[in-house]
C-alpha cells in the first residue's frame, strides 16, 4: 500500500519551512582548509582527474575551532592519504570532495560529501551560528521551526520507507523474502532517528542525510532527505 507523508503534519509546518533563507552570506565566513585539483597518473598508468575542497569556519570561538577539528580528522585525514599515494605512486581511491554553504539568518549550515571505492560517498552537515558563535544543533533546528521531534521522525521514517521502496521496486515479490528486503527496510527504519545530521538547504527545509541499507555493495549507503517535502 502506499504511503504518504500527512498532508496535516505537512500543512502544519509549511510556513515555517516556506521561508527561504535570506541573510547575506557573511564576507570571509567560510574559507579552504584543502584547495586542491589536477590530474595524476599512478604507476601503473591508471590516470585520475582529483578536486579537494575542504571548508573551514573562520572564527575563533572554541565550537568553531571543534568543528573544524571534526572537519579535517573526517574529510582532510582522507585527502592527505590521496597526496601521500601520489607521492609513492600509489592508486587513488578518493578522487573527490567538495562542499556547499547555505545561510539561514546568521547561521551557516555546510555540507560536505567525499567519494570513495565501491561508489560509497560519505557525508556530513555542520551548522554555525555567527550570532551566538555556537554550533547548530538538530534539536536547536527543530525548535526554530516549531516542529516537535515526534513529527519530524513520523515524517523522516515515512520518508525514508519511500526512497527504500522507491530505489528497490525492481527487486521480485517471491524474492524478497529470501533477499531479506524486509530486514533491510527495518534497519533503514532504526537508522532514521533524531541523531542523523540535519541541516537547513538553500529553500530554507529541513535537509537530513540518512543511511538506506543496501542489497550489494556496502551495508547502507547515504542520501539526502526532505522529510516535510515531496521531493
Amino acid at each position: 500500500m502506499k504511503r504518504m507523508i500527512s498532508l496535516y503534519l505537512v500543512v502544519c509546518v509549511f510556513f515555517s519551512l516556506a521561508i527561504p533563507s535570506s541573510a547575506e552570506p557573511i564576507q570571509g565566513a567560510v574559507s579552504e582548509l584543502y584547495s586542491a585539483e589536477g590530474n595524476y597518473e599512478d604507476s601503473v598508468g591508471n590516470r585520475e582527474n582529483y578536486s579537494y575542497h575542504v571548508p573551514q569556519i573562520v572564527s575563533s570561538s572554541t565550537e568553531a575551532e571543534e568543528i573544524n577539528s571534526e572537519i579535517e580528522e573526517q574529510f582532510g585525514k582522507w585527502i592527505e592519504e590521496q597526496f601521500k599515494n601520489m607521492k609513492e605512486g600509489y592508486s587513488l581511491w578518493s578522487w573527490n570532495t567538495e562542499w556547499h554553504s547555505y545561510w539561514n539568518g546568521s547561521q551557516l549550515f555546510l555540507l560536505i560529501t567525499q567519494d570513495s571505492d565501491g561508489g560509497f560517498v560519505n557525508y556530513a552537515a555542520y551548522g554555525y551560528d555567527f550570532e551566538t558563535q555556537s554550533r547548530v544543533t538538530n534539536q536547536m533546528i527543530l525548535d526554530q521551526m516549531g516542529i516537535s521531534e515526534e513529527v519530524y521522525l513520523t515524517n523522516l521514517k515515512e520518508k525514508v520507507q519511500l526512497m527504500f521502496e522507491d530505489m528497490n521496486r525492481t527487486v521480485p515479490e517471491n524474492l524478497r523474502k529470501e533477499w531479506g528486503y524486509d530486514e533491510l527496510l527495518e534497519k533503514t527504519l532504526n537508522w532514521a532517528d533524531i541523531d542523523q545530521p540535519i541541516f537547513i538547504n538553500g529553500f530554507g527545509e529541513i535537509e537530513t542525510i540518512v543511511k538506506i541499507a543496501s542489497f550489494a555493495g556496502a551495508e547502507w549507503y547515504y542520501h539526502l532527505a526532505t522529510p516535510f517535502s515531496y521531493g
